[in-house]
Parts: structure tokens; sequence; C-alpha cells
């Protein structure tokens, strides 16, 4: 019996290894064992490289690229006018190499590209199953590009909406999505929940031993939707309490860290750079607490896909963010760490000097208790098969 088509659509792909190339090479990878999967993406690398490194095939898997040189992301105008002529090109990949009445999984990025295809799915009959990893128009409202009331949010609302409307089916990350997503499409098309997965073959729970201050690890994005500043006020304030803290990664707010701990000479902190994901069980091995945080507002918006590694560490968490938000109701499901609402830095405090304060007894049971759900919930092999389901008739 023949395999049936699935074509994905992709801006990032391997050998991409940035969050959503990862993701869905990854995705990708585990779907060829079933169906004939081809992808459509963006060039095999967007930056310029010193060496030319020769690519890898991937087994089972036809690649279609467009060829385009990147953009400036942190200027508006270069954003938009790329996004537009990534998408446009993607797009006409798409009518040239996927056929009528054919089975696609398709990524929120690029944005246009949603716009363009959506539109365009009713006359070729395609059954696009969108993989929402940002929701728009209201990802904009949190970075400050638009206002609620703004009338050019108001269009974008009403066209981002009709484009939900047209898929076949949404994915989405955790209950809070799910939530909004009901309300963008009036129950007319079906959303399934499909949480990030936890990478328990290659990340190894490590014991937590008994040291004499205990370390906290915020590792990923250190971006504007992060809400870094109140955790950076609480650091501050409970600067002389016996702890460290470490933070791993890049991002808009780098600079504003780099600064803080120069600036106030806090021997406490440490930054780092990125470091290769081939390091992931050496850095965490290092921590006692995994910390995770999201701006005011972000419920239903995004779900850090770093939460579930530390999990596969056995790391406690200590999540700082929005009530009723997916890693909410998590931690207030399981007993694996702390929960504090975003933007309370008093609050904050208070859950570091509570941190410090416990026994590593307590620290073992919740890191065995993270461990459990990674391996029996969130496993790599178990949410992948989810996708899978999804595409059989």
């Amino acid at each position: 019996m023949s395999k049936q088509d699935v074509y994905i659509v992709s801006e990032l792909f391997y050998p991409e290894t940035i969050s959503t190339g990862y993701i869905m090479t990854e995705i990708a990878a585990e779907m060829a064992k079933t169906y004939n999967v081809k992808v459509i993406c963006g060039p095999e690398y967007y930056e310029k490289k010193d060496k030319v490194e020769k690519v890898d095939s991937l087994p089972d898997i036809d690649i279609f690229r467009i060829k385009s040189n990147g953009y400036n992301k942190n200027k508006l105008l270069s954003r938009v006018f790329g996004n537009f002529l990534v998408s446009f090109k993607l797009f006409q990949l798409m009518k040239s190499e996927i056929p009528s009445d054919s089975k696609v999984l398709m990524v929120t990025n690029p944005i246009f590209l949603l716009l363009i295809a959506s539109f365009y799915s009713k006359s070729k009959k395609w059954k696009i199953n969108l993989l929402v990893h940002d929701v728009f128009p209201e990802n904009l409202l949190l970075s400050n590009v638009l206002k609620s009331k703004n009338f050019i949010f108001k269009i974008l609302e009403i066209f981002f909406n009709r484009s939900f409307k047209k898929m076949h089916s949404i994915i989405v990350l955790g209950r809070d999505m799910k939530a909004i997503f009901q309300n963008k499409v009036a129950n007319k098309v079906q959303i399934h929940v499909i949480e990030n997965w936890a990478d328990t073959e290659r990340i190894s729970a490590s014991i937590l031993n008994e040291q004499s201050s205990k370390n906290l690890l915020f590792a990923g994005n250190l971006g504007r939707l992060q809400g870094i500043d109140s955790l950076l006020s609480a650091l501050y304030k409970t600067r002389n309490e016996d702890y460290t803290f470490t933070f791993i990664g890049n991002g808009a707010f780098s600079a504003t860290i780099d600064n803080f701990i120069k600036n106030n000479n806090l021997s406490h902190i440490e930054k780092l750079g990125w470091i290769e994901r081939s390091k992931q069980n050496e850095f965490l091995a290092n921590s006692t607490i995994g910390v995770v945080t999201l701006k005011k507002g972000m419920v239903g918006l995004g779900v850090p896909s770093k939460f579930y590694n530390l999990l596969a560490a056995g790391k406690p968490i200590l999540y700082i963010g929005d009530l009723y938000s997916e890693l909410y109701y998590v931690l207030k499901e399981n007993n694996i760490g702390w929960f504090v609402e975003s933007g309370s830095t008093e609050m904050i405090c208070t859950t570091i000097m509570e941190i410090i304060n416990t026994d590593f007894n307590t620290l073992r049971k919740m890191s065995l208790n993270a461990r459990n759900l990674s391996v029996e919930r969130y496993d790599k092999k178990i949410v992948l098969s989810r996708f899978v389901e999804i595409f059989k008739d």
C-alpha cells in the first residue's frame, strides 16, 4: 500500500536549528515514517557563513527551498517587507508543488503566508492544518506595535480570524490558547491541543545535590515578551540572600541584563550567551531550579518550549506568568514547583526566599515529579505521534 503525501510548509527548517526550525524538522522526520513527506521552506541558512558547509539530505523527505537573503528583523519596515517577500516566494512554491486536495501542515510563520494561503486554499481544496506558534494579531499588542482600539488592529483581526476559519484544523500549544481560538473560529474548525515535547532521551535527569546555595537558571530567549524587568527588580532586592542566578541566552534584553549586573555590581548573577544544544545536559546539571517567565497578558499567546526540557532534566520550576495559562495549570495539577503572577516584584522576592529555605528532600520530590511528568505525558515520541494521527483518514 502506497503512502499518502503530506506537505509541510515552514520558513525555517533543517539545517536551521533555532526553535521553529528544530521543531518542524523533528515533526517531519517522525511523519516520514508513515507518509511521503514533502517540505516547502526557506534557504538552508539566512546568515552568510565564512565556510560553506555541506548539508546532508534527510531520509525519506523531499525538500523544496526558496532563495532569500534574509532581512533585518530588528527594523520594523525591513521586517514587514522581508516577511511579505518570503511569504510570497513560499506561496509561489506552494502553488507549483502542492496539488489540489492535498494535506498540508503549516506553521504560523511567516505570517503573511497564512493570509495568502488561506484565501487560496478553497480553490485548491488544500486541507491546511495550522500549527500555531504565534497568535496574530494579538501578539502585536504585547509588542506595543499596535493598540487594541487601533483601526489597523481591528482590520487585521477581521482578516486573520477569517484565515483561521478556512483551516482544516488548528493545532495549539495549550488549553489557554485553545480557548482563544474557540472564540476566533466560533467552533467551526476542529482544534487540537498538542503541547511541546520533552527530549527525555537526550536530556537526563540530574540528581539534586545538597549545595551551600541554590542556583536558579533562566535559559532561553531574553526578549521583550519574557517580562524580565520584574525578575531583575526581584534579583536586586534579594541580592544579599544565599543563592545564585544564571542567565543563558540572547535577545532584546541581553544588553539590559549585562548593564544591570555591571551597574549594580551583582556578584550573585551570571550571564552567558547561547550554548549549543549538545551541552544542555551540562548546564542543566549545574542548576537547582529552572525559571520560566512570560510578560503579563501573555495568557493564551504562547508556551515556552524550554519548560518541557526543564521537566526532562528533573528541575523544579519557578514559573512567573499569568493565572489560567497552560503552565499555571500544569504547576497547579502537579507538585513540581512555584507559580508567581507576572509583574509582582514583591511576590517574586517572597518566592525566591521560599525556594532558598526549601529543604532538599522536598526539592527531590519535586524533581522526581517533574521527570516522571516529562516521560509519561510530554515525551517526544508521545507528542510527535499525535501529529501523525491528525493526518490519518
